[in-house]
């Protein structure tokens, strides 16, 4: 634990890196992703049990756990959403990162780091004009990628400082190579998003540092089980066993990782969320709200119900809006859905 020193001095330095005019140096960035992904690949197996091949797996298992946890959806370039979740007190009289320090509360985020949506509509378009002449790293770009660093460190810094209690799932975002296969599918929404990203990286700070970003995506969890909820990106789209989700990078399992990253609305199979819960941990309560995800865009309000009420979907690309959740205790969206 952070002395209150120390820890004041992390919430500047995370401050710090929205106001950055420039890129990380690409040796320090380096060491940093390595070190990212050393805590990622060394997760304690008490709640992120091994897979087949001896790593650490596709689920993090907190059945046990009684800590309230606060369910961030897609961030998608918003350093802000970070920045002021972390000095929030709206959960108690200490700040989110004071709570997070002491060990009484739990970040679980839903995914998707990068790629400004519509606010940036028109950097993209801008972007995607230089990126057509071979301008990989013009002026609009480099908006968008410093947006999409700042976060990417902000991210591994709460998670190298608090491994047990911050924690980013993978969503159908985390693909910096825009590759197809390994239960990816490559992006673009308003231009071609991913594979900009992907050459800007390349072109920027070269082959090396775009391998440690996708090293570090594949590391990163799937869903994450408590005793009367999970949380994945994306609504699940069939039934997984636990055994599938822990080994989800494994070959025979793959399209567990695009079913829990890619599934786009009303495509998912009936009663998927309460299916998987029982499979995740068979002593699980299924009644009201029981899945959380993001993924796709809720318009003109804080959440949407599907499911019968079972799945929540919390991405409102134009709010800053959080679950608080509390393991074993019901959840309701009217007061537990919190605007920072």
């Amino acid at each position: 634990m952070l002395t209150n020193e120390q820890l004041e001095l992390f919430r500047q330095q995370l401050k710090d890196l929205k106001k950055s005019q420039g890129f990380p140096d690409e040796s320090d960035f380096q060491v940093f992703l390595d070190k990212s992904i050393t805590v990622l690949e060394n997760e304690g197996a008490s709640y992120r049990p091994l897979n087949k091949s001896g790593r650490v797996g596709g689920l993090l298992d907190f059945s046990s756990s009684q800590l309230p946890v606060i369910i961030v959806p897609d961030i998608h370039g918003r350093v802000d959403f970070l920045l002021k979740l972390l000095d929030s007190k709206k959960f108690s009289d200490a700040s989110v990162l004071e709570d997070l320090n002491e060990g009484k509360i739990m970040i679980v985020c839903v995914g998707d780091a990068v790629h400004g949506e519509l606010r940036a509509y028109d950097r993209w378009v801008r972007s995607l004009r230089d990126w057509q002449m071979d301008v990989y790293a013009g002026p609009s770009m480099q908006e968008e990628m410093k947006e999409n660093i700042a976060v990417w460190q902000v991210i591994m810094m709460l998670k190298n400082q608090f491994p047990e209690n911050f924690h980013f799932l993978k969503g159908n975002h985390e693909n910096v190579t825009n590759e197809t296969g390994h239960g990816n599918h490559s992006f673009r929404k308003f231009v071609s998003e991913g594979q900009m990203c992907c050459d800007f990286i390349r072109q920027v700070y070269g082959d090396a540092v775009l391998h440690l970003i996708n090293v570090w995506e594949k590391s990163l969890p799937l869903c994450a089980v408590f005793s009367s909820f999970a949380v994945s990106h994306a609504e699940p789209f069939d039934v997984y066993t636990r055994d599938e989700v822990i080994n989800c990078h494994e070959e025979d399992f793959i399209h567990v990782v695009e079913g829990l990253t890619w599934t786009r609305n009303d495509e998912a199979l009936d009663n998927t969320c309460k299916k998987n819960l029982k499979k995740l941990y068979g002593k699980a309560k299924t009644s009201g709200v029981i899945w959380f995800g993001g993924h796709r865009p809720v318009k003109d309000a804080k959440y949407m119900l599907r499911q019968k009420g079972s799945y929540l979907q919390l991405h409102n690309p134009d709010e800053m809006n959080v679950a608080y959740v509390v393991p074993g205790q019901k959840f309701d969206p009217e007061k537990d859905i919190i605007e920072l």
